[in-house]
């Protein structure tokens, strides 16, 4: 028998009384601290951990960027859904990439399987660009729900671009693997990319790079001061436009003069056993991480026994269910008519239980008619075809609760990693790439258009139990986020794990489409945590999977607070492998 040294990653579950803050970045978890302990609420502790990420974590959070917030209050035993994703610019167009179009099977995007562009400008440039919404958000949430002023929360972010921030080894690799994209849109290649070499983290060897961003911080104090007006009616859009615009931007600045956040009343609600679920409504990831819910709640799972080869069967086809109708139906339901409380529905949910395999894996799954359960019942025409998975990590995420019970899980992204690459110099803002998640292609669901905002995976969710708050989590991670998310969640319901066990245990990750190889026989590719043990692999293979492995962080990276019904304590928890954490007091 051979035996082999194994490396085993740990990180133990925050137990506080006060508050925790979970976020992918330590100084943006370490501002949020900063404002608890300065008597700031859960929401004031959330945006100030925001604008601090918009600093230390340029792949996936900027004021050029967007996200969007799920919150809930305590005291009014409310929830408020706040999306603040950003726009497309009004002069875009659906046919406006067509001539830079690559034939089909020629370089498609990378993540959604469409048609590619020339040069990548569908993706990544001063083309792609939007309007952002990142700092009207932030702006909104913190006037409507907060106790402190914009000047405390941005603080802790002016202090890092002043003092800088040290990179990390998982920065030092991400910067290092695009260091031929940064080093074409100048000048984000002078801040990444210091003497021309990506930077270094620290070791025994060496001194850790460190970063400071002055024109950055002289924006996050206009933005203190001025607040929203002062970055979309002032000084701060002007300066972007005046960057962007002679490299071909569409942008205009009456484009940001016009942009305002969108507030929902509510978020989007469901149930699973018990427990009421409020996810984000509309263009996220929730219809998908409710319609896997529904579809898992009409089996006993704890009968199954957790990661069993039958367990992650059904999981891993109730995921493909839920992704099929994804990609047919999913758009911008301000443009396109999206069937959401239909996806979501029981009874959707029991029609679609009706054709799960329980034994192995089916050729292929069509999209199910939800629409049968609305209006005349009549399915419009197809949409966007399904496409490969894609891996990238464009996005943070951060959670919040204090010991009220307010809570708050928020995500903001950058579209594609470090955005279109392009930042304004005299703002130091990197810019998002917001034509990235829009088919080229005219005549789709999800078609270019003006004014539209990107389709999301974000699964933003909130839990509560027997009316009480009980746990707010998320996470980045592209298109795995949404599996990751439901899977913390089962976690968590049926097999009564802690939410950093919950969190670190292997998880899998499908879609729906079965992308063809040469020979014409279907793949059907199932990602597998490699720590799952060998003869779970076997089995599931021989139920017709072809099983990739991928090692711990390949997935998306949950993070979440939960507070014990019993003593009102709050558990952070957070992904094993990357510098995420959870802190508190």
């Amino acid at each position: 028998m051979t035996l082999r040294s194994v490396l085993i990653i740990k990180k133990e579950e925050v137990v506080a009384e006060n508050g925790i803050v979970t976020a992918e970045s330590i100084e943006a978890a370490e501002a949020g601290l900063e404002i608890f302990e300065k008597g700031g609420n859960a929401v004031d502790a959330a945006v100030a951990t925001s604008f601090a990420s918009t600093t230390c974590e340029p792949a996936m959070s900027s004021l050029g960027g967007g996200g969007a917030a799920l919150i809930y209050l305590a005291d009014e035993d409310q929830v408020v859904a706040i999306e603040f994703e950003g726009r497309l610019p009004k002069a875009a167009t659906e046919d406006m990439f067509v001539p830079d179009l690559l034939p089909l099977g020629v370089e498609p995007h990378p993540s959604f399987g469409w048609r590619g562009t020339k040069n990548n400008v569908g993706r990544m440039g001063y083309c792609s660009l939007g309007v952002p919404g990142q700092v009207a958000g932030l702006c909104q949430i913190l006037e409507q729900f907060g106790t402190m002023s914009l000047e405390e929360v941005t603080a802790p972010a002016i202090r890092i671009c002043e003092e800088g921030y040290e990179i990390n080894s998982y920065y030092a690799l991400v910067i290092g693997n695009n260091m031929k994209l940064l080093q074409q849109y100048p000048p984000i290649d002078k801040l990444l990319l210091p003497g021309g070499y990506p930077p270094r983290p620290a070791s025994a060897y060496n001194e850790p790079t460190v970063i400071v961003q002055k024109e950055l911080a002289e924006t996050l104090r206009k933005v203190a001061q001025g607040g929203a007006d002062a970055f979309y009616r002032g000084d701060i859009a002007k300066a972007i436009i005046t960057d962007t615009q002679p490299h071909s931007s569409i942008v205009t600045l009456q484009d940001y003069a016009d942009y305002q956040p969108r507030t929902y009343g509510d978020g989007l609600v469901g149930s699973y056993r018990g427990y009421k679920l409020v996810c984000m409504p509309e263009v996220f990831g929730g219809i998908q991480v409710l319609q896997t819910l529904n579809l898992l709640e009409g089996f006993d799972l704890t009968a199954l026994g957790h990661n069993t080869p039958q367990f992650l069967h059904l999981v891993a086809e109730c995921f493909r269910r839920a992704w099929v109708d994804r990609f047919r139906y999913m758009g911008d339901p301000e443009f396109e008519e999206v069937p959401i409380e239909e996806l979501i529905s029981r009874e959707y949910a029991d029609e679609m239980r009706t054709d799960l395999n329980l034994e192995s894996v089916p050729d292929e799954i069509k999209p199910g008619n939800p629409w049968k359960y609305q209006g005349d019942g009549q399915m419009p025409e197809a949409g966007r075809p399904p496409g490969p998975r894609g891996e990238g990590r464009n996005t943070t995420h951060l959670c919040a609760m204090d010991k009220d019970g307010n809570m708050v899980s928020m995500v903001q992204t950058l579209g594609g990693g470090f955005g279109a690459y392009v930042m304004s110099g005299s703002t130091g803002i990197i810019l998002r790439n917001y034509t990235n998640l829009f088919n080229p292609e005219p005549g789709t669901s999800n078609s270019i258009g003006p004014w539209k905002r990107p389709s999301s995976h974000d699964s933003l969710t909130l839990v509560f139990r027997d009316g009480q708050p009980l746990l707010t989590i998320g996470a980045p991670g592209g298109r795995q986020v949404i599996t990751s998310v439901v899977q913390v969640l089962v976690n968590v319901i049926d097999f009564a794990m802690g939410i950093q066990e919950a969190i670190a245990v292997p998880r899998i990750h499908i879609e729906g489409s079965d992308p063809k190889v040469p020979e014409g026989k279907l793949v059907r590719e199932l990602f597998v945590d490699s720590r799952m043990p060998p003869e779970v692999v076997k089995e599931l293979e021989s139920r017709g999977y072809q099983v990739v492995l991928k090692p711990d962080g390949s997935f998306a990276l949950p993070i979440a607070i939960m507070r014990d019904p019993k003593t009102g304590k709050l558990h952070g928890g957070v992904t094993v492998p990357v510098p995420a954490m959870a802190i508190g007091f």
